[in-house]
């Protein structure tokens, strides 16, 4: 029986980790979405920007891509 036990304890163990390692990709998760939304928000308002100083529309900007 001590056996049982002891492998019961070691999985115990080995599910608390993985529990914890869960939580932290949960976490990371949510700061990497929170990292692309604020670089995303910083590429447009640097195209805007540079729409605004060429005096650019967003249909000339798209007819230059296009090319």
């Amino acid at each position: 029986m001590a056996r049982t036990a002891n492998y019961e304890e070691k999985i115990a163990k080995i599910e608390a980790k993985i529990a914890k390692k869960q939580a932290e990709l949960k976490k990371l998760k949510v700061e990497l979405a929170e990292l692309n939304e604020q670089k995303a928000k910083t590429d447009y308002k640097e195209l805007l920007e540079f729409m605004k100083k060429e005096n650019m529309s967003p249909s000339a900007v798209l007819e230059t891509l296009k090319k």
